[in-house]
C-alpha cells in the first residue's frame, strides 16, 4: 500500500472513529413509547389539547412513539364522568410503555379498586407518570382510601382552585424555585400565563421537590405549580397548568411538558438537554416572542403620550394602562403582515416588555429570520432598556446591513467589534443568531460565526453586559426590513 493510500485510510479511520459514538447513540437509542390518557368532563377542550401535546412533543423530541387514548367525549356533568378508561381495565396495560401522560378528567369515578389498580400497574412495571392539570384533582370522590392513594401517587393533596370569575380567572405569574433542576433549565425565571385557573395545593408530600410556584390573590399566599417525586420507585412529574388551551399550547408549557416527560423516563441530561437520540428539530427551551399581534412590545419615538390621562391616571382616571401593544398588529414603524414583522417608517425602536421573564434577560440565545431590501438596515439591541427617543443607552446593538452606506455591516457589535463584510445579500432571508454567555457574545449568520467578543472585565456604565430586554430598530423611512420567528432560549444566569 503506497503512502497516499495509507494516509487516506488513516484519515477515514479517524473521521469514522470520531463520529461513531454519536452515530451509535442515535442508532441504539430505543424509541420512547409514550401513552397519553386524555378526555372526560365538559370543563376542558381535550380534543384540542391532545393534539397540542402530541404535536408539541414531536416538534421538540425525536425517536418517540405516542399512543393516544381519548375517551369520555360526551361527558357533560360530574355524574357522567364516572367512567373507566378502557386501557385501565386490561391486564398489564402499562407493560408496553415507557411513560404515561395523564391529561384527563373522569372526576366522578367511585370505584376504589379501579383507582388503586392504575397505581399498582405503574408500580408493577415501574412506568413513570406525567400529570397535567386535572389529574391533581381526580378521584377525590372515590370510595375507601382511594383519594389518599392517588394523592400519594401525584405527590400533593389538591381539590380546589381559585374561584373568582371562574372559569375566566386572572392570569398568574409562575416563578421558578429550582432553576438548576434539569426540567427547569428550559423554563424562564418567571412567566405570566395567558389564562388563569390556579390550582391550590393543600399539602405537598415530604419527598416532593417543588420546582415552581405562583401567588394566589384569593388566598394571599403562594402555591406550588410544578414538582417531582418518586412513588415506590416510580418517577412522577406534575404540573398544575393547563385548564385553557392558550396555556396548554404555549411554547413555555410545551417545553415544560417535554422536559418533564424526558425526566420521568430518565432521558433528560443534567444540563436540561435530551439524552442522545431524542432531541428534535426545534429542541427544548425555545420560546417565541411574537404571536399574531404585537402583544408585549412597546414602540418608542413619540408613539405613546405618557402624560395622557389613560397612562398617568390624571383627570380622575386612577387606573394605569401600560402602553404595550396589546392586540395591536401595527404601530408607526412596525407592523405585522401575517407572520412577518415589517419595519419601515420613522426612526423608532420596538422593545420587548412581555410575559417571558418580564423582558429581563441575562444569558440567552436569540434567533430570528431577517430579510433586507437594498439600502436598508436595522439592528437588534440586547441587555437594553426602553427609551423613548434615540439610540438606547443601555446594552449592545448587533447590526443588520448588507448594502446601506455609512453603516456597520451585519454581525457588527456597534462600537465594540465591527464586521467589514456582510455574510448575506439583500433580497434574501437569512438566519441571525446572538448568544450571551457571561461576558462573551457570539453572533452567527446562517449558522456561521461572524463575530465573537468578550467584554473586558473593567467595562463600566450602561453600555455593558448586565441584564435587559430585546429591541428592534427602525432606521428611517428609506429602509425596509422584515423579521420572522424571533425566539429566545434562556440560559442559566
Amino acid at each position: 500500500m503506497n503512502k497516499f493510500k495509507k494516509m487516506l485510510l488513516s484519515i477515514l479511520m479517524l473521521i469514522f472513529a470520531g463520529s461513531l459514538p454519536l452515530y451509535a447513540a442515535e442508532q441504539n437509542a430505543d424509541p420512547l413509547k409514550i401513552l397519553m390518557i386524555t378526555g372526560g368532563g365538559p370543563w376542558h377542550d381535550y380534543d384540542t389539547q391532545k393534539d397540542q401535546i402530541k404535536e408539541g412533543l414531536l416538534e421538540r423530541l425525536s425517536n418517540i412513539e405516542i399512543t393516544t387514548d381519548y375517551e369520555g367525549r360526551d361527558t357533560i356533568s360530574v355524574e357522567s364522568t364516572n367512567f373507566h378508561f378502557s386501557r385501565h381495565l386490561q391486564d398489564d396495560w402499562a407493560a408496553e410503555f415507557d411513560v404515561v401522560i395523564y391529561n384527563h378528567c373522569n372526576l366522578g369515578v367511585k370505584d376504589e379498586a379501579y383507582v388503586k389498580g392504575i397505581i399498582a400497574e405503574h408500580v408493577k412495571h415501574q412506568v413513570p407518570a406525567v400529570m397535567l392539570h386535572c389529574p391533581i384533582h381526580l378521584y377525590q370522590y372515590a370510595e375507601g382510601d382511594a383519594p389518599d392513594a392517588w394523592w400519594d401517587f401525584t405527590g400533593a393533596v389538591s381539590y380546589v382552585h381559585e374561584r373568582e370569575n371562574h372559569p375566566n380567572t386572572s392570569p398568574y405569574t409562575i416563578e421558578v424555585l429550582e432553576p438548576l433542576h434539569p426540567i427547569m433549565k428550559n423554563y424562564p425565571r418567571s412567566w405570566r400565563t395567558p389564562a388563569g385557573e390556579l390550582y391550590l395545593i393543600i399539602d405537598l408530600h415530604k419527598d416532593v421537590i417543588p420546582l415552581s410556584h405562583a401567588y394566589s390573590v384569593e388566598t394571599d399566599s403562594y402555591t406550588e405549580t410544578a414538582w417531582t417525586h418518586e412513588y415506590e420507585g416510580v418517577r412522577v412529574f406534575t404540573s398544575s397548568l393547563g385548564h385553557h388551551n392558550a396555556s396548554m399550547g404555549s411554547d413555555v408549557n410545551l417545553n415544560l411538558v417535554a422536559s418533564g416527560v424526558l425526566w420521568a423516563a430518565g432521558k433528560l441530561e443534567e444540563d436540561g438537554s435530551p439524552a442522545p437520540g431524542y432531541e428534535g428539530e426545534r429542541g427544548l427551551g425555545w420560546i417565541s416572542l411574537l404571536g399574531d399581534s404585537l402583544n408585549g412590545w412597546i414602540e418608542s419615538g413619540g408613539v405613546v403620550d405618557w402624560t395622557a390621562a389613560s397612562w398617568s391616571g390624571r383627570q380622575g382616571k386612577p387606573k394605569l394602562i401600560w402602553p404595550t401593544m396589546d392586540n395591536a398588529t401595527a404601530g408607526e414603524s412596525f407592523r405585522l403582515d401575517g407572520d412577518t414583522l415589517v419595519v419601515e417608517g420613522g426612526q423608532r425602536n420596538l422593545f420587548y416588555d412581555g410575559v417571558i421573564a418580564g423582558g429581563s434577560f441575562k444569558n440567552f440565545e436569540f434567533k430570528v429570520d431577517v430579510y433586507t431590501h437594498p439600502g436598508s438596515a436595522s439592528g437588534i439591541y440586547f441587555h437594553t432598556h426602553y427609551e423613548e427617543d434615540g439610540t438606547p443607552e443601555y446594552g449592545y446593538e448587533a447590526q443588520i446591513n448588507a448594502s446601506r452606506a455609512g453603516e456597520s455591516k451585519t454581525g457588527s457589535l456597534v462600537g465594540a467589534r465591527e464586521v467589514k463584510t456582510a455574510a448575506h445579500a439583500d433580497n434574501e432571508w437569512f438566519s441571525y443568531y446572538i448568544k450571551i454567555d457571561g461576558k462573551k457574545i457570539t453572533v452567527k449568520v446562517n449558522g456561521e460565526t461572524v463575530n465573537e467578543f468578550t467584554e473586558p472585565a473593567d467595562v463600566e456604565g450602561p453600555a455593558s453586559l448586565r441584564r435587559g430586554t430585546i429591541g428592534l430598530e427602525s432606521v428611517g423611512s428609506d429602509s425596509r426590513v422584515y423579521f420572522r420567528n424571533p425566539m429566545i432560549r434562556l440560559l442559566a444566569d
